[in-house]
């Protein structure tokens, strides 16, 4: 509180205000975290276990605040990720999150939250948050992860409307993000919705599709267009999905499922089943029987591996013989698995009860009861225990509002008595300068704090001294291009991966003999020649020390040799500029593998074929340096038989008929290498 008139100072009140702006303790700022250096090379190399060790090795000799809350916010997130979220709060506690580090701040709500209706409140502070800085891509991500946690709490309405706040401030530009938004929000409405919402989010899922055709009309450099091909049959089949099970439109349902049963997708299954049902719903029986011979010729591949979903699809091609044949046996629906969705037993047990036959029907109302007492029931309860604590936190907000309208009145009072000093209105003049100066300096200190939150999240993956990303970069985005391999060869069994593996040959020496200073200006200008000669889509990352891993999607072993000849290149083309110093002809010897190198669905093999371009890299090497080797599988077909060739020299597993190595050694060398002076 001010002092009263009669003892207010304009002194008295600047330091009031000042004391105000202050916060209770010392705040970090920034640029101290900024201007600290990265993190050693050996931490990216190490495995989870081994961060840990190094993270608490590392706190335990920190000592200035920056450094601290750096390495405790790190920690944290290593042990949030590994599932110890109870050691994580415990982090939160001693090192709370700085208003500017919004997703440490998300992650710590979640970990110290007493309920989820205190976590909720917190979410949505943090989103306002978020807002007020501009950045709304983070406010809505936010608030779509808290629509997912209200759905599984049984809170639909509010779920319904954070998805649809998410919406409507989620960035224009941002693709990736309003796609998955609206079908969310769509599968939200369509699941859990009444007829409104079910066709409200069949609006929503022709508006995903329009982006998505749109952005494949207009391709970007980044442009994944399997993905939104991918995308758009997605929105189709669950269009369809709605208008089967839950509006009952067969017409439009077949409409939708068709745009499906045209293309190769992992739906193709589902979509012939449900194009039977309807096409047998609106009595078109020839048009049925032609989907169900369509299943069994080319979809049963697709649901191979999955009994749920091959259950409950056997299910629904036994009701639509049923049409034609009422001695068709309905076994798998009256053994559906209890995995399978809750959408999918309702449906089901619904057309059980329809059937002209008393033990089916009896069937399908048991089936019916059961589903309700042991499944939507405590959904039920738990959503109205939900309405009941908003209705609480309403009651708690209208009391709150209600004293608030007393003060403002009590203080309007008091402002009209105060308004007749002329020495009060001068004071009120002074300190409305004063507040809005620091209005001012505070508005320009977030958003310096804002550019420095943004920058601190950029260090944690870019390499300092080349700007390129580093290892953690790498493990952060190669299972997108491994996924994108995988989906696109369904389609074009050429599309593959290479992985180069390059480092800079006798780098030592040039270390020893121009000192340390010239080695750092090579590596920087190697990165910037190798990243003009690749596209902006590829991976390129500092590896360690002078060795750098390229990924790049490829459509054959020709597009590799291609690649790796062009770093070759562009490193030896012309000589390299070093201050001080004459130039330096450098040179460097490539190694590379293509993924897929086994028939495996392990993503994770990637690590091990970065092992085997590095030993590609190794024997080339040994036959000079200043050119590439390729490896190529002949026989190996497992992880094991990986491993075996990685445990022993690479010329003994080409001599043994494992693999193969084609290597521009075999052809006169690119350029010859001058050697530095001893």
């Amino acid at each position: 509180m001010f002092p009263t008139a009669a003892r207010a100072t304009v002194a008295g009140v600047l330091l009031a205000c000042l004391a105000w702006a202050l916060p209770a303790r010392a705040q970090l700022d920034y640029a101290e975290l900024s201007r600290l250096p990265p993190f050693p090379e050996e931490f990216e190399a190490l495995d989870d276990p081994g961060r840990l060790l190094w993270l608490r090795s590392a706190l335990a000799k920190a000592s200035s605040p920056a450094e601290v809350y750096r390495l405790k916010r790190v920690l944290f997130s290593e042990l949030y990720y590994a599932g110890q979220e109870e050691t994580a709060s415990e982090i939160c506690v001693e090192s709370p999150p700085l208003r500017e580090d919004l997703f440490y701040r998300q992650q710590c709500i979640l970990v110290t939250a007493a309920d989820f209706a205190t976590a909720q409140q917190q979410l949505a502070a943090l989103v306002h948050d978020a807002r007020q800085s501009g950045r709304d891509a983070a406010a809505a991500q936010i608030l779509s992860d808290m629509a997912w946690e209200q759905s599984k709490q049984g809170d639909i309405a509010a779920a319904f409307e954070s998805y649809e706040t998410a919406l409507s401030i989620a960035p224009a530009d941002d693709l990736e993000l309003l796609s998955t938004l609206m079908m969310d929000t769509a599968t939200n409405y369509i699941v859990n919705g009444d007829e409104t919402y079910v066709r409200r989010g069949i609006e929503l899922l022709a508006r995903s599709r329009e982006q998505n055709e749109q952005a494949l009309r207009n391709p970007g450099p980044d442009l994944d267009a399997a993905l939104l091909r991918d995308n758009i049959l997605l929105t189709h089949f669950n269009t369809g999905i709605a208008y089967a099970l839950h509006l009952f439109d067969y017409a439009k349902a077949l409409s939708s499922f068709e745009q499906v049963n045209q293309a190769e997708s992992p739906y193709l299954a589902s979509s012939l089943t449900f194009s039977a049902l309807s096409a047998a719903e609106l009595g078109q029986y020839k048009r049925a029987r032609r989907f169900l011979e369509r299943v069994e010729a080319e979809g049963s591949s697709y649901f191979s591996e999955r009994p749920v979903v091959k259950g409950y699809l056997g299910c629904y091609q036994q009701l639509t013989r049923r049409h034609w044949d009422a001695a068709q046996p309905l076994s798998n629906c009256l053994s559906l698995d209890p995995e399978t969705t809750i959408e999918v037993q309702l449906d089901v047990y619904r057309r059980l009860t329809e059937i002209d036959d008393p033990a089916i029907q009896l069937a399908g109302l048991k089936a019916l009861k059961s589903l309700f007492f042991e499944r939507l029931e405590p959904q039920l309860r738990g959503r109205g225990s939900s309405a009941a604590s908003n209705t609480e936190l309403v009651r708690l907000q209208r009391e709150s509002d209600l004293k608030s309208v007393v003060l403002r009145q009590q203080e309007d009072l008091q402002r009209e008595r105060e308004e007749a000093n002329t020495q009060r209105q001068n004071f009120f003049i002074a300190l409305t300068i004063l507040l809005l100066t620091l209005a001012l300096l505070i508005a320009s200190q977030l958003r310096q704090k804002k550019r420095l939150a943004e920058q601190f999240e950029r260090m944690s993956v870019r390499d300092a001294l080349t700007q390129l990303g580093n290892r953690r970069l790498l493990e952060q985005q190669i299972d997108r291009e491994l996924a994108h391999v995988a989906r696109a060869r369904r389609t074009d069994p050429g599309t593959a991966l290479g992985i180069f593996v390059f480092d800079i040959d006798h780098f030592k020496r040039i270390n020893d003999t121009y000192g340390h200073r010239a080695g750092d200006e090579v590596l920087v200008e190697l990165a910037r020649r190798v990243g003009l000669a690749t596209r902006e889509s590829d991976l390129l990352v500092r590896w360690g020390g002078e060795e750098f891993v390229f990924v790049a999607r490829v459509d054959g072993e020709a597009r590799i040799r291609q690649l790796a000849q062009r770093i070759v290149r562009a490193v030896n083309g012309e000589p390299f500029a070093v201050s001080g110093h004459p130039p330096l002809q450098v040179t460097c010897t490539v190694g590379a593998v293509q993924f897929p190198f086994i028939d495996t669905d392990n993503l994770q093999v990637w690590t091990r074929l970065v092992s085997l371009a590095d030993a590609a890299l190794y024997h080339g090497k040994s036959l000079g340096r200043n050119g590439w080797v390729i490896v190529s599988n002949r026989s190996v077909d497992s992880l094991e038989g990986i491993d075996r060739v990685l445990g022993q020299p690479l010329s003994d597993a080409v001599a043994a008929g494992a693999v193969s190595v084609q290597t521009s050694f075999d052809e006169p060398t690119v350029q010859a290498f001058t050697p530095l002076p001893q």
